[in-house]
């Protein structure tokens, strides 16, 4: 109702600047986004995308704005690198028993919140220091659940840190990635669309996830299994909206399935069923839909 208000106060004075602006429209076939005509072509279209196939839903890693509760495009984000830290922890092995072994496993993460959401540990499969470890579980100490030992070769790289990585598939591109090439582990989020912990933060519920950082690092440094912290340049996604860190976030969204939409648009130009004026732009128009 208050576009509705909106377009019957400004149309006039827009199309007016367009006229003004010299644009050579057929005005007789003006429409609004919203008019009856264009609306039920959307839908329709849409229904039609979807029966074929070519639109569909899904679970996916995005950049989230916490600060305007919704995901921004890859190019509408900026890496900014500001102070931060390099906190290493480690994890206690477990038997089958579900008894500690002895044994322990480090790693170190610029995001201690996060480990409330991991689902497994990764190591390269050719690292001899883990390999009797592969296959076996740790606990995480500061909620008791059990996660496996993984060996993925394409996550963990045992040149750097302890070779070993904590792996949080639902707030991290390449331990989604692993996620994929492993679905066994499974996927935990921890975070509202605020920022907040959600219910799987568990005691830390409804606490910022700045806040949840301190708190999680002090309860690890109290149960013993804090190993230091080092202060390093981390190179941070901005949203370029709102100016503020984006969130790796698993969120359901809409996804076109492009290929095939964009190979036959493509064709319609090479065989002349669609023609630019002036020709140069044929190119520009190609080279988009190609990539």
């Amino acid at each position: 109702e208050r576009i509705w208000k909106w377009k019957d106060a400004y149309e006039k004075r827009i199309l007016g600047q367009l006229k003004s602006l010299g644009a050579s429209c057929d005005w007789r076939r003006t429409r609004f986004t919203l008019d009856e005509v264009c609306s039920r072509a959307v839908r329709r279209t849409f229904f039609k995308l979807f029966k074929d196939g070519l639109i569909y839903r899904g679970k996916r890693l995005v950049n989230w704005d916490t600060y305007l509760q919704t995901a921004v495009a890859d190019d509408e984000v900026f890496d900014e690198e500001v102070d931060g830290h390099f906190w290493t922890f480690n994890y206690p092995v477990v038997g089958e028993d579900g008894n500690p072994t002895g044994q322990r496993i480090s790693f170190s993460t610029t995001r201690p919140e996060t480990m409330l959401g991991d689902t497994a540990v990764c190591v390269h499969p050719k690292d001899e220091r883990y390999t009797d470890l592969v296959g076996k579980q740790v606990r995480i100490p500061l909620n008791g659940r059990l996660i496996p030992i993984i060996a993925d070769g394409l996550l963990a790289d045992p040149e750097m840190g302890t070779g070993a990585v904590k792996v949080t598939p639902a707030h991290d591109a390449n331990d989604y990635a692993c996620y994929q090439r492993n679905p066994e582990i499974g996927v935990i989020n921890i975070l509202n669309p605020d920022g907040t912990l959600n219910e799987n933060g568990g005691e830390w519920e409804g606490q910022d996830r700045y806040a949840a950082r301190d708190a999680v690092t002090a309860r690890m440094e109290e149960l013993g299994h804090y190993e230091g912290i080092e202060d390093r340049k981390i190179p941070i996604k901005h949203s370029d909206r709102s100016k503020t860190p984006v969130e790796p976030y698993l969120s359901d969204q809409w996804f076109v399935k492009m290929d095939e939409l964009a190979q036959n648009a493509m064709d319609a130009v090479e065989d002349g069923r669609v023609r630019f004026y002036p020709s140069r732009y044929a190119k520009t128009y190609l080279d988009w839909l190609g990539e």
